[in-house]
């Protein structure tokens, strides 16, 4: 079992990279559990991630943002990932 412990910032990251769409509800439920995804995400686009935003309808008619990176910018993340730990 891995007992590394791994920031909230960071599984949203990697779940970005995976090409998954988050939003704030996705981030407050398991596996990342964070109250506060909207500043994990501020701070990922500070740190130069270039996270995208769209706006969604919910069955209940409200709308939220959902999170995501375009695939062009999963290539080259990956491929600077790659790099970083040679």
């Amino acid at each position: 079992m891995n007992t590394e412990k791994i920031s909230q910032g960071q599984m949203i990251y990697e779940s970005l990279l995976k090409g998954n769409k988050l939003t704030v509800l996705d981030m407050s439920q398991k596996p990342i559990f964070s109250m506060y995804g909207a500043r994990r995400i501020l701070d990922l686009k500070e740190s130069g991630v270039p996270v995208q935003d769209e706006w969604v309808d919910l069955p209940n008619k409200k709308r939220i943002k959902q999170y995501f990176l375009n695939p062009k910018d999963i290539k080259r993340l990956r491929k600077d990932n790659k790099g970083a730990n040679k």
